[in-house]
């Protein structure tokens, strides 16, 4: 939709709904400028209120003073934890040789949902200290509970989160999905109370186990501070940013990762021919490997790019009145900025609908990063768990294809390349047919 409209009326597109004021950031240069401007990193009042116990509470939709106090601890402590650094590798690889041996007690599976709870394991260990066996069926309903949340993600279900007015009403045969989504967010609240209950009862404010901990001694703390930024609502809600977010996100990415090597078995080869040149099959790929994985390195690039996972950011809101363009854009204008614009430009990438990972390559084969390749978003916004998704999708990505050769199976169709729609996209049903190499 972000294309049509920048074809029609521009890259930048307003509208009105009721009384709110919408902006459209639909081009790439816009997109790179606004991301980067303080004036547009504040978050719409309204949005979604039942997330957040109906107050501006977490770190994803809360923006001033708050959302600075709370961003700062958080990414302060998770830092601490091994968040996005090499120590969690371990962690990482614990996890993907879970996943190896599954796929190696199987001739085919189906692609979705692969690695939903290794991916929230990951994150859920440094959150909670706690790990899921990979059947378990009651984190399994409710993790397929979440990816139908991000599929109702409808034009009309995030206009919904901003208007509350339009929850209520049904659009054709359906409504706008959000009685669904808020449905699962309060079951997911209740998860994560749960686990923190579970932290109080056990808890040595010594020595924290981890991240549930540290904020429960924080809470602590200031317990006799009636103006305290830390409580129970607001550790249930960044559990859910964070889980929410990066399970969902990390998972996709590496259906995407699987679907793609069916799809291009030449791309699966040079990645085959590069793990085999510089890891060997004597140990596992590496974070210090990374460096040296230059295909790798531009196959999950190129990935990210044609797939674009979250194609637009959460809502953004302007904090005074403002220009972008020479536009005048008041204060407390709601913003969708597509960065799906930046990967799909056609001056930019000269062949955007094409999957070639060797775009970022230069001519001696070495990889050359992209300035317009931000996925994480850019500015005091970015995604503060780009580095453990980054790590994550490497370590699995390059593991998996040194173990193993992906193919369609016998007679199915190919993969369609053709995404589901939704907040977060993700991979239309396929399945694979796992060989091992060696």
């Amino acid at each position: 939709m972000a294309g049509e409209w920048r074809k029609k009326y521009g890259p930048i597109v307003g509208y009105v709904l009721g009384s709110g004021k919408f902006i459209a950031i639909c081009g790439p240069h816009e997109v790179l400028e606004v991301l980067k401007r303080d004036e547009f990193q504040g978050r719409p009042k309204h949005i979604l209120k039942e997330r957040s116990f109906n107050k501006p509470l977490g770190i994803f939709f809360s923006d001033g003073p708050y959302w600075v106090d709370q961003r700062r601890f958080t990414l302060r402590y998770l830092r601490d934890l091994g968040f996005g650094k090499k120590s969690m590798e371990s962690q990482i690889m614990d996890e993907v040789e879970e996943v190896i041996k599954d796929m190696a007690q199987k001739i085919e599976f189906q692609g979705n949902g692969m690695f939903d709870v290794s991916t929230l394991n990951v994150l859920w260990r440094m959150l909670a200290g706690k790990r899921y066996s990979r059947d378990d069926n009651e984190l399994k309903d409710l993790l397929m509970k979440l990816k139908n949340a991000f599929r109702s993600g409808s034009p009309v279900g995030r206009i919904a989160a901003i208007l509350p007015i339009l929850k209520h009403i049904k659009f054709g045969h359906s409504h706008s999905g959000h009685s669904e989504v808020v449905n699962t967010l309060h079951q997911l609240q209740e998860f994560f109370r749960k686990s923190i209950h579970e932290h109080k009862k056990t808890i040595d404010e010594n020595n924290p186990r981890d991240f549930l901990d540290i904020y429960i001694n924080e809470m602590n703390k200031q317990s006799n501070n009636p103006e305290s930024n830390f409580t129970e609502e607001g550790l249930i809600t960044i559990c859910l940013d964070m889980f929410s977010a990066g399970g969902e996100t990390t998972s996709g990415s590496l259906e995407f990762s699987l679907m793609y090597m069916v799809l291009y078995p030449q791309v699966q080869e040079a990645v085959h021919k590069e793990l085999d040149a510089v890891v060997g099959q004597n140990r596992r790929p590496s974070l210090d490997d990374r460096p040296n994985l230059h295909y790798v390195e531009a196959v999950l690039t190129e990935l990210l790019r044609v797939c674009s996972i979250a194609p637009v950011t959460p809502p953004h809101r302007t904090t005074k009145d403002t220009y972008i363009n020479g536009y005048f854009i008041p204060q407390d204008t709601t913003l969708a900025i597509c960065l799906y614009s930046l990967f799909q430009d056609k001056e930019h990438w000269g062949d955007p609908e094409v999957f070639r990972p060797e775009r970022f390559l230069n001519s001696e084969g070495v990889y050359v990063k992209d300035d317009w390749m931000i996925p994480f978003g850019a500015g005091k916004r970015v995604c503060l768990g780009e580095g453990l998704a980054r790590s994550t999708v490497f370590l699995f990505f390059t593991t998996l294809l040194q173990e193993f050769t992906f193919t369609v199976p016998e007679g199915d169709p190919p993969p369609s390349e053709i995404p589901l729609s939704g907040t977060v996209i993700a991979p239309q049903s396929f399945n694979v047919k796992v060989t091992k190499r060696f």
